[in-house]
């Protein structure tokens, strides 16, 4: 870490790291240039080099998936007319437009999987420079929750129909926003049957 005193009494601070990567890796990354290249390659492979040679000796991905997604959210950005600034482009509102607007062409699973390698990318390089914590991942359920049945919506609808004035009125919209949600019994537990 360095910290310089400035002229007007401020101090600056810049804490530095480095990786050292295996000669095989360095060569996959150094000697990386996609298949048909795109107009900005040379203007952007600096930069996605670095991203990947930083974040690379953390990550359980392959190099060359590292390598072909930060080139693809790079051009992107560029053509988006973004700052050609790494920083910028591994945001999460820029990696989120860039899987919804700059991967249409692939399937929903792989798009899915470009965010994954970018946000597990970002979420290393932020560990690494600023301590960030990584966010939570975004998981769904495999299968689908059976709705409520027309019996249990009866018995909660006649509980909320015997509150009192305000609360009856506050339960309905609560149903009516739970279960036009999809909520079911496990998720939406908000009263109890007596």
């Amino acid at each position: 870490m360095d910290v310089v005193a400035l002229r007007n009494g401020c101090l600056s601070c810049r804490y530095g790291w480095g990786v050292t990567l295996d000669p095989a890796t360095s060569a996959k990354i150094t000697g990386y240039r996609p298949q048909n290249a795109p107009p900005e390659w040379e203007r952007i492979c600096g930069h996605v080099r670095m991203l990947v040679a930083a974040s690379a000796d953390r990550s359980p991905y392959r190099v060359e998936r590292l390598l072909t997604s930060a080139t693809r959210l790079a051009v992107w950005c560029h053509r988006s007319g973004l700052p050609d600034d790494p920083e910028v482009w591994l945001r999460h509102e820029t990696i989120d437009a860039f899987v919804l607007t700059g991967c249409t062409d692939l399937a929903p699973s792989s798009a899915q999987t470009y965010r994954s390698w970018l946000r597990h990318m970002r979420a290393t390089l932020a560990w690494l420079e600023r301590g960030e914590q990584a966010p939570p991942p975004m998981k769904a359920p495999k299968t689908v929750s059976p709705p409520y049945s027309p019996a249990q919506l009866g018995r909660l609808r006649g509980w909320a129909e015997r509150l009192p004035c305000q609360a009856r009125g506050d339960a309905l919209a609560l149903m009516a926003l739970a279960f036009g949600c999809g909520l079911t019994c496990p998720t939406f537990s908000g009263h109890r049957s007596k």
